[in-house]
């Protein structure tokens, strides 16, 4: 069978250890080989790219979204088809998904039903983690099955309880262990319950129900208690951990101090949490901008900036969960509690990243790479065939 050849000549191709140029032979969307500019001058592809002036970066991997996710009422805006395409416009090739286990059910069986909703609608490579509700037998059985089917991470929540996602510390302790035995990496979307339910109550009665409350109910304190909760467990049962959303300075500490201790603890932050503040919730459509955990204070935009620069934070994602405008104004009635929480951002994750970061001096090229490419591929089950221009990765580019 003939190969498909690709040259892509005279750029300079980045990795998450630096910059030079390079050209770049691929055969069938493998990469076979890197060169120097110009060495493949006398060998004829299929196709050249001519890359001159240009930065050849490894495919972007967007391991926290949601698609086609049925919250408050609605569904997020993005599904399969132009969810993908939006994430293809924003350099994004791989995005992990979330396949939520029905109550008392099969996370197993949820995520059969997920692969059939993206099936041929997907214009980029996907895959799924699973959200687990309980730590049941059955749900404890099921995971290394889903880290044998190429699943190896799944996610949890410090809240929620009245929808019944809260997972307490008995369950989280048996999470741990299943995770530790058989090699996976638990997810944890952390605010304490108690502080946000508290906090909501009180505002609800006081009838202070604007955007910016939204805020108010859910205090970096809710954040830097969880996470410091969930460390205090982990030193009862060491197992991988990966922190979503991290919005707040002293959770970023809180993670770097832990991982120093030697806790196999990992993070992420979003893209949101790094070009916008809560003053977004007193403006104009400030309703649009409610999201859990909430935007923060311009000195949280500071610090996540430097942890991310200094690998505390090792992961940006886009957390793309937004619902239609339309919708949220129609289901919120003006009141924060009844807001479908989340906003969208697949597509501008890169851009965010390098105009923000990279030309601001906040990062440099190579850490953009590592944090949107590289690290999500490793801590994702994805290395070595994505993440990276090797000879032997996927031509992802």
């Amino acid at each position: 069978m003939t190969q498909k050849t690709l040259l892509i000549q005279g750029g300079t191709v980045v990795n998450e250890l630096g910059a030079y140029p390079a050209d770049l032979w691929i055969e069938d969307g493998k990469v076979i080989s890197q060169a120097p500019t110009g060495a493949y001058a006398s060998q004829r592809a299929d196709e050249t790219i001519d890359a001159t002036g240009k930065l050849v970066l490894p495919g972007l991997i967007d391991p926290h979204l949601h698609f086609n996710s049925p919250f408050m009422g609605t569904i997020t805006a993005h599904g399969y088809d132009n969810g993908t395409a939006a994430a293809a416009f924003g350099g994004v090739t791989t995005l992990i998904d979330f396949s939520t286990q029905p109550k008392g059910g099969s996370i197993l069986q949820n995520v059969e039903q997920k692969e059939e909703e993206a099936r041929g609608r997907a214009y980029i490579d996907w895959s799924v983690s699973g959200i687990l509700l309980d730590a049941e037998p059955q749900t404890l059985a099921e995971i290394p099955q889903l880290i044998a089917a190429g699943l190896p991470t799944y996610k949890c929540f410090t809240t929620y309880k009245h929808s019944g996602r809260l997972m307490d510390d008995d369950s989280f302790l048996l999470l741990l262990e299943a995770t530790a035995k058989h090699g996976g990496m638990l997810m944890v979307h952390c605010e304490n319950d108690a502080i946000v339910n508290y906090h909501t109550e009180k505002l609800i009665a006081a009838g202070e129900l604007a955007p910016i409350d939204h805020a108010r109910s859910r205090p970096a304190s809710a954040e830097n208690v969880a996470i410091q909760r969930v460390v205090d467990l982990m030193r009862e049962v060491p197992a991988p951990v990966y922190i979503v959303h991290t919005s707040t300075a002293e959770s970023a500490q809180i993670i770097q101090r832990a991982r120093l201790e030697g806790l196999p603890i990992h993070s992420e932050t979003c893209t949101h949490y790094l070009i916008l503040t809560e003053e977004k919730l007193k403006g104009p459509n400030a309703q649009l901008f409610i999201c859990s955990p909430p935007l923060r204070k311009q000195k949280d935009v500071d610090a996540l900036w430097h942890a991310l620069g200094s690998g505390a934070i090792e992961v940006v994602s886009s957390d793309d969960a937004g619902v239609l405008p339309a919708d949220n104004l129609r289901i919120g009635q003006g009141r924060f509690d009844k807001v479908p929480s989340g906003l969208t951002g697949i597509e501008t994750r890169l851009s965010i990243l390098y105009t923000e970061g990279v030309c601001k001096g906040r990062i440099t090229l190579p850490q953009l790479v590592a944090a949107a490419c590289s690290t999500p591929a490793r801590l994702f089950g994805l290395y070595p065939a994505k993440g990276h221009l090797n000879p032997g990765a996927d031509a992802d580019v």
